[in-house]
């Protein structure tokens, strides 16, 4: 009797297994609140489906929540199991370590370097990918910026190999060779369209091979090709996520296990042994058709659910790519092909995958930017579940709804002033209601520049009306063609104009010193904000804030971002007497040899109960304005209310 109820148990957690994949990989999203989230995902199986096998599904995910301890090496040598453009990955038996470089050495090869090992920790922000928690996931917690990167070992593996003579190909030839088949090329600039978002598609490899299999020969024969052909990719990529859980589809298919029960229990091994793989798209697009189902009637909804993890994961959504996905995955495949065959052969396909690349261009006009993120959400929520009946129709009027919200920004619908993470620099943008005006001061240095773009991107920018730079110094103006060229402003402003208006904002230059001194010279720009005075000082000098001063006696603002990052050289005693901010704001970075904020200015401050916010401990710092009041939101989760 009780062999029988536990078979009965266990034929149930195999049937609904697909119910704990999404409840696992919240697990690893919520490492802070695991044991709640692990009580509220079993307590949610149980309720669904209402048996005692919610018991072994705790277990189960018990298991997510045992993390393999990680090393903190002190590495000087290894072996190269991982090659991207700005950085390497160094394995020595049971640690491994990040070495930013862009030698690129050869995959499998063994290097040895110098430099002092950190640890690894994200940038905060809104919209920034955790790099850093990613990488302790695969075991990985510290990095080193090596002076001197010598090989002691030549590589012998074919992929090692492979690179190797790849490498010794004309430049540009081996710059495309490599991002197909090693997605490591140094070009950021090579690829527009089929491989600018992805690099190389092993599921399109996959996808490609079937497609050709399936005229050559019978289903049986096109399984061993498919496990064989699965098995040698696994082991020529160092078994990636995509590789592994065919893998184990396979092994699980040859056990007995069909649908539902062999797609849950291969998530869920998967999902255990590269813990990582919740942040891709390899692993939540999949899983949304696994419960889809591959109904073609449900097609629908698995492009409505894409769409969501689409501006979720990437703040952007083309609905024609994710439409005709399974038709262009396959091209990915082919254009594989190319590459491998020239690499080994000489035959020059490298101009046909270019070709086939700036083909597929067209497809990223319909690229839709923004994320789902953002204050509009919960109106959208609201709207998709009191909105339509459950009507046959009703999938394609909620896909309607979320372009629409995607298409005007609905997502992102009040006015907001943010402070960007930019490290040691300036970047601010100011965006009216429903966007009525999207202005940028300043852009950061170069190294910022993928900061910068994810968050104007997330927030559904596609054109700037303005672009101001205060100064010429890189920490502000480094992306100024940059931004330019990718958002169009329809006005750039580097020199003094007393007034500008940009929709509802009126933009005030307090500052007419026209000097050979950049930091004196700075624009320094003052608006209002939904009954809030802003004053924004860029690097502006002490003397640069008395001739202000003089200039407008009476002058103050709820909101100061404090001059050149905190720095003594301005935010005087005089000039905080005078302007008395509710609120100040630095935009610094971590690095220890500028100190900044100075010391002194932080003295000032406190002397004047006048509270801070930098950047280096916040991340970004946005202010909404909502209809009453303003709401303050860091990405280190602080939240205050600004009353109107």
């Amino acid at each position: 009797m009780k062999r029988s109820l536990i078979r009965s148990l266990c034929n149930s957690l195999l049937e609904n297994s697909l119910i704990l994949v999404p409840a696992a990989a919240l697990l690893l999203y919520l490492p802070s609140y695991r044991f709640l989230a692990l009580v509220l995902c079993t307590s949610f199986y149980y309720f669904v489906v209402k048996d005692e096998s919610a018991v072994f599904a705790g277990l189960i995910l018990l298991c997510f929540l045992i993390q393999v301890p990680s090393g903190n090496p002190d590495m000087r040598q290894g072996r190269v199991v991982e090659v991207k453009a700005n950085y390497v990955i160094v394995s020595n038996r049971m640690n491994s370590i990040l070495v930013y470089t862009k030698a690129m050495p050869v995959y499998d090869s063994v290097i040895e370097f110098d430099g002092i090992s950190e640890s690894l920790s994200d940038g905060k922000g809104f919209f920034r990918f955790p790099f850093a928690r990613y990488c302790r996931m695969k075991g990985i917690t510290t990095s080193v910026s090596p002076d001197t990167i010598k090989e002691i070992k030549p590589t012998h593996s074919l992929r090692g190999l492979l690179m190797n003579r790849i490498r010794s190909a004309e430049p540009e030839t081996a710059a495309v060779l490599l991002e197909v088949l090693f997605h490591c090329s140094s070009s950021d600039e090579l690829f527009q369209g089929l491989f600018r978002d992805r690099g190389i598609s092993l599921a399109g490899i996959l996808m490609f091979s079937d497609l050709i299999l399936q005229y050559l020969c019978y289903e049986n024969t096109r399984k061993k090709i498919r496990i064989v052909l699965t098995l040698i990719l696994a082991v020529f990529y160092q078994f990636p996520y995509v590789m592994l859980i065919r893998l184990i589809r396979f092994g699980l298919e040859a056990a007995g296990l069909k649908g539902k029960a062999k797609n849950g229990i291969a998530f869920l091994i998967s999902l255990r042994l590269c813990p990582y793989a919740v942040f891709s798209a390899s692993f939540l697009i999949p899983l949304t058709f696994a419960f889809c189902s591959t109904d073609p009637s449900r097609k629908a909804e698995r492009m409505f659910f894409s769409m969501h993890i689409s501006s979720a994961l990437f703040h952007r959504v083309n609905p024609l790519e994710l439409l005709f996905f399974r038709r262009i995955l396959p091209v990915s495949g082919f254009c594989w092909l190319c590459a491998l065959l020239e690499a080994l052969f000489g035959l020059p396909f490298h101009g046909l995958i270019l070709f086939l690349d700036r083909i597929l261009t067209w497809v990223n006009v319909c690229a839709l930017p923004g994320t789902i993120l953002g204050a509009g959400l919960l109106f959208y929520v609201l709207l998709q579940s009191v909105g339509f009946r459950s009507t046959k129709k009703a999938i394609w009027y909620r896909i309607g709804l979320f372009l629409l919200f995607q298409i005007f920004g609905l997502f992102h619908p009040f006015a907001e002033l943010s402070f960007i993470n930019v490290g040691q620099g300036d970047a601010m943008l100011v965006r009216g209601p429903f966007r009525s005006g999207d202005v940028l001061i300043d852009t950061g240095k170069p190294s910022q520049k993928n900061n910068v773009f994810t968050f104007l991107e997330a927030k559904g920018i596609r054109t700037l009306n303005t672009l101001i730079i205060t100064h010429a110094d890189s920490d502000h103006s480094g992306n100024q063609e940059a931004v330019t060229e990718a958002f169009s402003p329809h006005h750039v402003i580097t020199d003094h104009q007393a007034e500008r208006n940009v929709g509802m904002f009126t933009l005030l230059d307090l500052n007419d010193i026209d000097s050979e001194d950049e930091n004196e010279s700075s624009i320094v720009t003052a608006f209002s904000l939904n009954c809030m005075n802003i004053l924004l000082m860029g690097d502006s000098s002490v003397n640069t804030e008395e001739r202000i001063i003089r200039r407008f006696p009476g002058l103050q603002a709820d909101i100061l971002k404090l001059s050149h990052h905190g720095s003594k050289t301005g935010s005087s005693e005089r000039f905080l007497n005078t302007v008395q901010p509710d609120l100040a704001i630095v935009s610094s970075g971590a690095y220890h040899i500028y100190h900044h904020p100075s010391p002194e200015v932080v003295e000032r401050l406190n002397d004047r109960r006048i509270p801070y916010l930098d950047t280096k401990e916040e991340g970004d710092i946005t202010i909404l304005c909502l209809p009453g009041l303003n709401l303050l939101l860091t990405a280190s989760g602080k939240i205050a209310i600004i009353r109107v």
